[in-house]
């Protein structure tokens, strides 16, 4: 509402209003309770009809398609104006929903970061839409859009995820619940995707790596006959080191035990390949930098 020096505002009943594209819909503007002392007064409309008992205006429309409308009453006296701008929302909300990993296909890792994405095709208003990402029935993350575009638009939601060893074979989906308010439907239209397949989630193997003997290694690796091209981290006793997926070479100052962590069968090493021990270190094959 806005006014210079008003004693009262035009007054919307229903103060808000929803509606569903392509309903009727219909609206009730009071100009002014008391001291109406103006003598021009009205409601600017782009589309419908209005009509007038006294001080009292009914605006109505038979089918509401448009996604951007204002209404807005007003009386001349002070200058009083009231705006209600209706929500109007699809019949369908939204018109589909998915969920995919971003970049990725293959298997996955324990303890490294993915990024799920639920894709929402086709809804309005998507300011009022909230997409919720779970992990069978754990919901992980509850996020919004900060457009404000009234009419339909497609969108996609991202969100990280670093999977452990304890969600191999865990499903993932995400659901969109178009929230409009106690002037909307009682119930908030829902749609969920389709739900992912099982996740396959391969637990890492850690190799202990003794630098108190060497200064620096260079990758690939032969441990146990086993060849290691990949390694997902590493970590020493004395500094951590960032997480890479391949590595030409890896030191460590003198006096450190660090930590290798590798990333399945699939990057370069067997199963059967034993975890290490700093008491029971691994045969290294590969050649060794004392420099």
């Amino acid at each position: 509402a806005e006014c210079s020096s008003c004693t009262e505002y035009p007054v919307f009943t229903p103060s808000a209003l929803v509606v569903k594209y392509g309903d009727p819909a219909n609206v009730t503007c009071d100009v002014c309770q008391k001291d109406c002392s103006g003598d021009v007064f009205g409601l600017e409309h782009a589309v419908g009809n209005v009509t007038k008992n006294g001080t009292t205006m009914f605006w109505t429309v038979d089918r509401l398609t448009e996604w951007e409308i204002s209404l807005l009453c007003f009386y001349t006296s002070n200058q009083c104006t009231s705006i209600l701008n209706p929500t109007l929302y699809r019949k369908y909300p939204p018109e589909s929903v998915s969920i995919s990993f971003v970049n990725h296909t293959e298997m996955m890792f324990e303890n490294q970061q993915y990024t799920l994405q639920c894709s929402v095709q086709n809804v309005a208003p998507v300011q009022n839409l909230t997409v919720t990402f779970y992990r069978g029935n754990t919901a992980l993350g509850h996020l919004q859009s900060r457009s404000k575009q009234k009419k339909p638009v497609s969108e996609t939601f991202t969100l990280n995820i670093t999977p452990s060893r304890e969600d191999d074979g865990a499903q993932y989906w995400c659901e969109t619940k178009l929230e409009l308010g106690p002037a909307g439907p009682q119930r908030p239209p829902v749609v969920t995707s389709e739900k992912l397949n099982y996740l396959n989630v391969e637990k890492t193997k850690e190799i202990i790596i003794d630098f108190r003997r060497t200064h620096s290694l260079h990758t690939p690796l032969t441990i146990n006959s086993a060849v290691v091209e990949r390694v997902s981290s590493w970590v020493c006793t004395s500094q951590k080191i960032s997480p890479g997926q391949k590595r030409e070479r890896v030191s460590s100052p003198p006096g450190s035990l660090c930590a290798m962590t590798l990333c399945g069968e699939d990057c370069g090493y067997f199963s059967s390949l034993p975890a290490g021990d700093p008491l029971h270190l691994p045969h290294l094959d590969s050649p060794l930098d004392y420099r």
